[in-house]
């Protein structure tokens, strides 16, 4: 099935599925090594049971270090690393993350402990939908919580293939271009996405989530592929090989890491169809959602499909299950705040402007109205397609 938005050359597609999920609890885990040709291997670790007190996997986290260019001269990696292409990828990305880090990152976290943290009331559990890989906003934004879980178009991937020269140096040159967008505007657009992260050597988000887990500060503990069963239990499966290969209607990773304060959290990617037709198909993820109870959800460059009758089913359960939805004017349209049946109170920041022009018909006449009523609050940085700092617009809306 295809969707354009407005403006947007954009496709979502999604193959027609079958849920051939078993009902098991066997599992691998990934531990890649690299040999004297270079290449990543898999092979069979921990039970799938939660990681409460989790131990830093060391070729994991080596191999997580490598994908961010954060070890100049890796332990597991030792042939990768001494490659030309990565240490030219060491030096120009280290520079590009810290004038990134330094201009930005440093006023997400001030913005988050200033503001978010003293109007979003604390939840475990952190919902993400329309993310692509971007765990780098939601771990910002949200430090405390302890599970993340984000869904996304773009395919799960696998962990990379360093066999060859070519290879190193066509991965990193393919990283790098794949980050772009979110670096420069805040936000991952699908339309690149479909060919940043559906190529032979970055094959999905799981290298941008390793990259950004580790350039927060954290350790990579464990790495799972998965799915859900229609019962909506999580399904752990032998390799990405499997997951990738399977028909199942939902194919996610979970990722178990450690903070620096030495805090076992996960972040779960699932890659799936979200609209109305995706989810009637696929019930075991909406149970899923529904055994998840409260969450906070972050929405952020959602393309406005939440504004469209036909992503009812993913809309309805955020307002029915979010204690806070913290989101831009991309998210959900603001009249459906207003008819949920749940009373809400608003925090504004920034300013509301119209949309850019690929998104003018959904401008919200009842949005402005808020905003020039309520008032708002400077953010700071720009975000979300009005990026320029003078024109974005951020809404916290907490639930009463």
């Amino acid at each position: 099935m295809k969707y354009f938005v407005p403006g947007f050359a954009i496709l979502l597609f999604m193959a027609c599925q079958t849920n051939t999920a078993k009902d098991t609890t066997a599992s691998e885990e990934v531990h890649p090594q690299e040999t004297k040709d270079t290449t990543t291997k898999d092979t069979t670790a921990l039970p799938v049971t939660a990681e409460t007190n989790a131990t830093v996997n060391d070729s994991l986290n080596d191999l997580a270090a490598v994908i961010a260019g954060m070890t100049e001269h890796s332990t597991f990696y030792p042939a990768t690393t001494g490659s030309s292409a990565y240490q030219q990828y060491y030096k120009t990305f280290n520079t590009r993350w810290q004038s990134f880090d330094s201009s930005r990152i440093s006023k997400l976290k001030t913005f988050q402990s200033g503001e978010l943290k003293t109007v979003v009331p604390h939840q475990n559990t952190l919902f993400y939908p329309f993310s692509g890989p971007d765990i780098l906003y939601a771990n910002c934004f949200f430090p405390d919580a302890e599970k993340y879980v984000m869904i996304g178009l773009e395919p799960v991937g696998s962990l990379p293939d360093f066999s060859s020269a070519d290879s190193v140096g066509g991965y990193f040159d393919k990283l790098n271009t794949s980050l772009n967008a979110i670096l420069k505007f805040s936000f991952f657009r699908t339309i690149s996405m479909s060919s940043d992260l559906k190529n032979k050597q970055v094959d999905g988000t799981l290298h941008v989530l390793l990259l950004f887990l580790k350039r927060n500060g954290h350790a990579i503990a464990n790495i799972k592929p998965l799915t859900i069963d229609s019962l909506g239990n999580v399904v752990y499966q032998s390799s990405f090989k499997t997951l990738k290969s399977a028909n199942f209607k939902s194919k996610g990773v979970e990722i178990t890491f450690v903070t620096p304060e030495n805090i076992t959290k996960t972040v779960t990617y699932f890659s799936m169809n979200a609209a109305d037709d995706g989810l009637k198909s696929n019930p075991g993820f909406v149970t899923y959602l529904k055994q998840l109870k409260t969450f906070t959800t972050y929405l952020k460059g959602a393309s406005y499909l939440m504004h469209k009758s036909n992503f009812s089913i993913i809309r309805n359960s955020i307002l029915a299950q979010s204690t806070s939805v913290v989101q831009d004017d991309s998210g959900i349209a603001m009249h459906y705040f207003t008819n949920s049946g749940f009373q809400w109170s608003y925090q504004l920041f920034g300013q509301y402007t119209r949309p850019i022009p690929m998104f003018s018909n959904c401008y919200q006449k009842d949005l402005d109205s808020l905003y020039k009523q309520q008032g708002s609050k400077d953010i700071g940085f720009g975000i979300g397609y009005n990026f320029r700092d003078k024109n974005s617009n951020f809404m916290v809306a907490v639930k009463q």
